[in-house]
C-alpha cells in the first residue's frame, strides 16, 4: 500500500465496494490509519481518515473481490445458528469421521461454513451424492473447493453418523463413563487462565453434565439411529433406581443394627428424615405474611447473676 494507489474501500464486509485513492498512511504497532479520497459516486472528492482494515485490495482486483464476497454473502444469508450443544456435536463428528483433507469447518470469512476439498471421498463418507447434499443449501465452487453454508454442518454430521455409527457410540460411552466418575467424586483441573489448580464438587459436575454433556450425547445417539431417551423413561428409571437403593440401604442398616443398635437406629431415622421428595425440591411461592400472622418463637435466655 503506497500513497497514490487506488484501492477497494468497504465500510463493512457486505457493503458495496468504492474506489478510493490513498493520500497518506499513519502506521502504528498493530493497526494503521489511512487518509483517502473517494473517486466515484456521491462522495466523489470527499476525504476521510479511516482504519486500514477497510481497504480490501488494489482496485484492479475489484471484479474478483466482488465475486467472492457476493458468494460469501449468499452463504451468510443461508446461515444456520447452531446451539452450543449442536456446535460441539458437529465438531466431534467431523473430528472423528471426516478428515480435514476431505472437508473441514471454517470460521472465516463467515462463521461455520464448510469447505469440501474432496467431493468423491465425501460422497462415500455420507452415502449420498454431492448434488443431493447441495440441493437445498447455498454453495459455490472456487479453486477446486466447494464451499457450503453452515446449514450443511448438522446434515453432514448426521449422514456421517448413520454411515459409520460405531466410533461415535464408543466415544459417547467413554465420555459417559468419565462423567459418571466425576459426578460421584468431583475432580481437580488446571484453570484455563493459568491461575492454578481448581476443584469441582460432584454437584457442580452433575449440573454441568445435565446442561452440557447429556444433551450432546443424546443428539449424537439420535444421529447414529438410536432413539433418544424420553423424559418419561428417565422418570421411570429414576424411580426404579431409588427403590433399588432404598432396599440396599435397608439391608445395610440392618447389618449395622446387629453390631451397633444405636448407630443403626440413627442411620435409619436420618434416611427417612432426609429423604428427597417432590414437595421438598419444588419451589413454593407464598403470599407475604402480616406481622400478626407470624408465629411467635420464645427463646429462653439464661439469667446471669453478679455477686
Amino acid at each position: 500500500m503506497q500513497v497514490g494507489d487506488e484501492y477497494i474501500y468497504r465500510t463493512k464486509h457486505f457493503a458495496p465496494s468504492q474506489r478510493v485513492r490513498i493520500l497518506g498512511i499513519e502506521r502504528r504497532k498493530t493497526t494503521s490509519r489511512v487518509d483517502i479520497e473517494f473517486l466515484d459516486g456521491e462522495q466523489q472528492g470527499a476525504q476521510e481518515n479511516v482504519p486500514g482494515s477497510r481497504l480490501r485490495g488494489p482496485w484492479a482486483q475489484v471484479e474478483e473481490f466482488d465475486w467472492w464476497w457476493a458468494n460469501w454473502e449468499r452463504l451468510n444469508e443461508d446461515h444456520y445458528e447452531m446451539t452450543a450443544v449442536e456446535e460441539y456435536a458437529v465438531a466431534q463428528v467431523f473430528g472423528s469421521l471426516i478428515p480435514n483433507e476431505v472437508a473441514e469447518i471454517d470460521g472465516r470469512p463467515i462463521r461455520d461454513c464448510i469447505a469440501v476439498h474432496d467431493t468423491t471421498t465425501l460422497e462415500g463418507l455420507l452415502g449420498i451424492p454431492t448434488e443431493r447434499l447441495t440441493a437445498d443449501i447455498a454453495w459455490f465452487e472456487a479453486d477446486d473447493v466447494v464451499y457450503l453454508s453452515s446449514a450443511a454442518g448438522i446434515l453432514m454430521a448426521e449422514l456421517a453418523c448413520r454411515q459409520n455409527p460405531t466410533p461415535i457410540l464408543e466415544l459417547v460411552l467413554k465420555e459417559e463413563a468419565e462423567q459418571r466418575e466425576r459426578c460421584k467424586h468431583g475432580r481437580t483441573f488446571q484453570a484455563v487462565d493459568g491461575s492454578g489448580e481448581r476443584t469441582a464438587t460432584p454437584e457442580q459436575e452433575y449440573d454441568s453434565y445435565r446442561k452440557r454433556h447429556r444433551p450432546r450425547h443424546e443428539l449424537l445417539r439420535q444421529w447414529c439411529g438410536h432413539r433418544a431417551v424420553t423424559f418419561h423413561e428417565r422418570l421411570l428409571a429414576a424411580e426404579a433406581e431409588v427403590e433399588r437403593l432404598d432396599i440396599l440401604a435397608a439391608r445395610a442398616i440392618g447389618i449395622v443394627k446387629e453390631s451397633n443398635a444405636f448407630l443403626g437406629q440413627e442411620l435409619e431415622e436420618e434416611h427417612e428424615r432426609e429423604r428427597i421428595t417432590p414437595e421438598k425440591i419444588r419451589p413454593v411461592v407464598d403470599r407475604p405474611l402480616d406481622p400478626s400472622e407470624m408465629p411467635v418463637i420464645y427463646v429462653k435466655k439464661r439469667q446471669h447473676r453478679w455477686w
